[in-house]
């Protein structure tokens, strides 16, 4: 199919970024895409490159030599000026060979194959692991915990978003902890309804206003609420939410109505109050958890 003629470690200069820039691409190579250049030099003023893997191949069928992988990097790189050019960075490259077209073409897909790219889920965890307490903590459920809180950061408090791999982060607010182990226990419950982003929220919210109510409240939830009860709200909203899902509506719900309708439950809960169902109109402002 293909074969790896040689592989070395070059240092990159601006000479080789030109001559790697300047070669002609392979007919494989997709669009130049201008934020992924814009993006790969905000890595490279941040000071979080890595070497760059570089490759270009040999075509035996017409005799052709030809970039197939590393366009935007050299690009981006093209752009600096000579004396803003940065230093101490190296690139790894590989020279292939191919005899025919169908064999360019398998060897192009082996460059960032999507199922070995890194997922959130894999960004997740990396910051997780790096925290003994979360250590054990299911991945999937300190994922959700930490995208709960975002979502509570940028659209309930309003203080502003992380985006990307920052979300992530919140892993190492070492304050966040007994949050996030909470929502790892209280998902070992089967509870597929519970596990949305704005519900995530709506717990967070309450856990910060009171954590032992928010505990109480939202344990009875995930069993489905109190037996004979079927007005206490923890029954309402486990109610409401399963008859979501199960009627497939959950995609014409905003995320605002999943969040209002928690917390109406809740403060209902909070207040001794019996309710008949979950109202999640939220056009005139989002509830205030009860404290």
């Amino acid at each position: 199919m293909f074969k790896l003629t040689k592989t070395e470690n070059k240092p990159l200069t601006r000479d080789l970024v030109l001559q790697f820039q300047a070669m002609t691409p392979s007919p494989t190579e997709r669009d130049l895409n201008p934020l992924r250049v814009k993006y790969l030099r905000e890595k490279i003023d941040a000071g979080l490159a890595i070497p760059f893997n570089w490759a270009m191949v040999a075509h035996k069928g017409n005799g052709s030599t030809m970039r197939i992988n590393g366009q935007h990097s050299s690009t981006m790189h093209a752009q600096y000026e000579e004396a803003a050019f940065p230093s101490d960075l190296t690139v790894h490259l590989d020279q292939y060979e191919v005899e025919t077209n169908d064999d360019l073409a398998t060897l192009f897909r082996q460059f960032d194959d999507r199922k070995s790219s890194r997922t959130p889920a894999d960004v997740a965890g990396a910051y997780q692991g790096l925290f003994e307490p979360l250590r054990d903590i299911p991945k999937a459920s300190a994922k959700l915990a930490v995208e709960g809180v975002n979502h509570w950061h940028k659209y309930i408090e309003g203080a502003g978003a992380r985006r990307g791999d920052d979300v992530y982060q919140l892993m190492g607010h070492t304050d966040l902890h007994p949050f996030i182990i909470w929502i790892g226990e209280l998902f070992d419950i089967k509870t597929p309804e519970l596990k949305r982003v704005p519900i995530v929220a709506a717990m967070y919210a309450t856990f910060e206003a009171n954590e032992e109510d928010a505990k109480k409240f939202w344990h009875d939830v995930a069993r489905g609420g109190r037996e004979y009860e079927d007005s206490h709200p923890t029954t309402v909203l486990d109610t409401w939410l399963k008859r979501l899902k199960e009627d497939g509506k959950e995609e014409k719900m905003k995320p605002a109505d999943y969040y209002q309708g928690c917390i109406y439950a809740y403060n209902a809960f909070f207040e001794g109050k019996t309710i008949r169902d979950i109202r999640h109109e939220w056009k005139k402002g989002l509830h205030t958890v009860k404290a």
